[in-house]
């Protein structure tokens, strides 16, 4: 995503992600994101995700528990930041995941959406290292608009189907609301097998889970 081919501009721009991403996990992530990391590493999507409590107006919250609440589900997060985040002894980190990485995290710094990229800082034009001596300010100037263009494609046709996604499973969940837990109400992990049927439809340009083909 950089213009610049030399190994010391990836290298920054890959210090500067870190830093200003990295550590807090990725802000906004996809179905597809989500799927992907999981089928690539051969792991169930509970084992690369956690949940958090989401508004109720978010086109991204997932009903669980018989509708009684709400979840947003993002790559887990360590004490350190990303669980992709590996670190040197010195300290020094960088995306495990490499292409695999989100697309909002592929994109950095350029904002996709709400919470896919930090807010910019006052000094956000600075091309030189920071103030305090750490990784450069990068802004959208700093990327390649060709590949941003594409990824930006990307992300849209990628939120836009997750948004899809959510939207017909909580039709589903919605319909166990006011069903008690022995009853076999849908849990997180149900909607995760969902997620990955949907996905593999996408690709396959199938039916919805649970629709027939016509």
């Amino acid at each position: 995503m950089t213009t610049g081919g030399a190994p010391r501009t990836r290298a920054e721009w890959h210090a500067a992600r870190t830093e200003n991403l990295c550590t807090r996990g990725a802000r906004f992530v996809t179905g597809s994101d989500i799927a992907r990391t999981a089928r690539a590493l051969a792991l169930e999507p509970r084992h690369v995700t956690q949940t958090a409590p989401e508004a109720a107006d978010d086109p991204a919250g997932i009903l669980t528990a018989g509708g009684r609440r709400r979840v947003d589900l993002r790559l887990a997060n360590g004490s350190h930041g990303c669980v992709f985040l590996p670190r040197t002894s010195g300290g020094l980190g960088r995306c495990g995941l490499g292409d695999l990485a989100p697309v909002s995290c592929r994109a950095y710094p350029a904002r996709l959406g709400d919470r896919t990229a930090p807010a910019p800082a006052a000094d956000t034009e600075q091309t030189g290292a920071t103030p305090s001596g750490g990784p450069r300010r990068w802004t959208e100037k700093d990327l390649g608009q060709k590949p941003l263009t594409e990824v930006r494609n990307d992300w849209t046709a990628d939120r836009d189907h997750w948004f899809e996604v959510v939207k017909r499973w909580n039709a589903l969940a919605a319909e166990y609301e006011g069903a008690k837990p022995a009853d076999g109400e849908p849990g997180i992990r149900d909607f995760q097998h969902y997620l990955l049927e949907a996905y593999a439809a996408r690709e396959a340009g199938t039916a919805w889970p649970g629709e027939a083909t016509s």
